[in-house]
């Protein structure tokens, strides 16, 4: 389990996020939704031994998160240039010997011996997916991972996330995407005014917008 107390953090005066607690349990895909700048990078960076949070405990199963213990898919996925697709997930093979890139990649088709430079923001994510599945880590955190798939690889996306909580793995996930992330999760939080404000399961996911307070309504729109 996840266990996050009394979390806080600030860049330079700002404060951005205020004595957060969170729980999560594990074999579960856990989505956390907000509005833009609200803290989910900010979050996930914390929990992926990035930033050092100002006060806070974050553990799992009773234990200190560390880099070691989480992986974190950015945003905007980072190689090192002229590296190959392949050469980039034989990294990953030093630590985890039983990877079979060629398995994976007969899922995701990507030209392994091209470099990643040329690969197009999709190709991207795909190969940057394949490496957080080979690194293997209890605790796996994707942000904002369906951006710029076309939409056979978000239908893989998503079961390949569902299949790492199967195995056992705690999945976070943010997206923008409303149908992504409520057709994935098992439980959805909001993050705002530097706290999780609410967290729902599944079948409470028709309650989001009221819960959120979102301003949804078709008639608040001008005319066009």
């Amino acid at each position: 389990m996840i266990l996050i107390e009394n979390l806080s953090f600030r860049y330079s005066k700002e404060l951005v996020l205020d004595s957060l607690d969170w729980s999560l349990l594990p074999g579960k895909v856990h989505g956390l939704v907000g509005m833009n700048g609200s803290g989910k990078t900010t979050l996930f960076k914390l929990l992926s031994a990035i930033l050092k949070p100002e006060t806070g405990r974050m553990t799992f199963n009773g234990n200190q998160i560390n880099a070691l213990t989480c992986g974190l898919m950015e945003t905007q996925p980072f190689f090192y240039p002229m590296i190959t697709g392949k050469e980039f997930l034989t990294i990953f093979k030093i630590t985890n010997p039983s990877f079979n890139i060629e398995a994976w990649n007969n899922v995701f088709k990507l030209p392994l011996n091209e470099v990643v430079d040329n690969y197009s923001t999709g190709m991207q994510k795909k190969l940057s997916l394949m490496g957080m599945v080979a690194l293997n880590r209890n605790i796996l955190i994707f942000d904002e991972p369906f951006n710029g798939l076309d939409f056979e690889s978000v239908i893989i996306t998503r079961n390949v996330l569902k299949k790492l909580a199967e195995s056992g793995k705690t999945i976070i996930v943010s997206s923008h995407i409303p149908e992504t992330i409520t057709m994935l999760c098992d439980t959805l939080s909001l993050i705002g005014q530097g706290k999780i404000k609410f967290k729902v399961n599944r079948d409470e996911f028709d309650r989001l917008e009221q819960l959120a307070g979102f301003n949804t309504n078709e008639n608040i729109l001008p005319a066009i």
